[in-house]
């Protein structure tokens, strides 16, 4: 098994923040001498993994089987 982990694939995806938000990626960014989407990624997967209703919520998905985990054009269509 490797010591170092393949770095996870980059996807583009356009955003719209608020101004203020905005400003403070940029300032935080500067801060800590890295990119916006560098701020953006490790924010969001904190954030979002903290949110203990979501993770019940992925992990009820995914021990059904209904694609949570597939991206939308993966997914079947309901009829």
């Amino acid at each position: 098994m490797p010591i170092v982990k393949k770095a996870p694939e980059i996807m583009a995806r356009e955003l719209r923040l608020e101004q203020p938000v905005n400003e403070l990626l940029e300032d935080y960014a500067r801060f800590i001498e890295s990119s916006p989407d560098h701020v953006v990624n490790s924010v969001l997967k904190k954030t979002l993994w903290r949110d203990q209703d979501y993770r019940k919520w992925r992990e009820l998905r995914k021990a059904r089987g209904d694609g949570a985990s597939r991206p939308p054009a993966e997914r079947p269509e309901k009829s």
